[in-house]
C-alpha cells in the first residue's frame, strides 16, 4: 500500500482489513476517509438490520454493545497511526482507555467516528475518538497506546 505522508488519505474496508490484520465479523468500521496520517481520519461504519450483533444482543432490543462501539473507536485510530510511514511496525497495545455512552445505537445508519492523535512522546501515543450517529453524538473515548521502545515518533 503506497501511503503518503502529507495527501489526505481513504481506505476501503479490503484496505482496512489488510492494515489492521481483522476480518469480519470483528472489522467494526467499513471505511475510513479524511485520513491525515498519523494525525486524524474519519471512520464509517454501515449499520444494517441484519448486523450480527442486533441479532444476538438483547434480542427483544437489540442494540450495538458499548464495547463494540470502542473498537470501531480503537480501529480507527490505529488505522491514523498504522497509516503514518515513519511508523517501523505494525503493533500497538492499548495500555488505557475510558469511553463514555450518551445514547443508544438502535437502527440501521451511519455511524462516523471521528479520530485524533493528541499527543506522541517516546512510544507512546494518546488519541480521541468521538462516534456519531444521525449527527448526533453517542459514545467518545480518550485512548493511549505503547509501541516498541525503538520506534521514534
Amino acid at each position: 500500500m503506497n501511503i503518503n505522508k502529507k495527501a489526505k488519505l481513504n481506505l476501503n474496508k479490503m484496505q482496512l482489513s489488510n492494515l489492521l490484520r481483522i476480518t469480519d465479523p470483528f472489522l467494526m468500521i467499513d471505511e475510513v476517509k479524511n485520513i491525515i496520517p498519523g494525525k486524524s481520519g474519519d471512520g464509517y461504519k454501515y449499520l444494517k438490520k441484519n448486523n450480527w450483533f442486533y441479532k444476538c444482543h438483547f434480542v427483544n432490543e437489540p442494540i450495538m454493545p458499548e464495547t463494540l462501539q470502542i473498537e470501531s473507536m480503537l480501529q480507527t485510530i490505529v488505522s491514523v497511526i498504522y497509516s503514518d510511514v515513519s511508523l517501523k511496525t505494525r503493533n500497538c497495545l492499548v495500555i488505557k482507555s475510558s469511553a463514555n455512552f450518551y445514547s443508544k445505537v438502535n437502527k440501521t445508519g451511519k455511524l462516523k467516528i471521528s479520530a485524533e492523535i493528541t499527543k506522541k512522546i517516546k512510544g507512546a501515543i494518546q488519541a480521541k475518538a468521538s462516534i456519531y450517529f444521525y449527527n448526533k453524538i453517542v459514545a467518545n473515548g480518550v485512548f493511549r497506546f505503547i509501541i516498541p521502545e525503538n520506534l521514534k515518533i
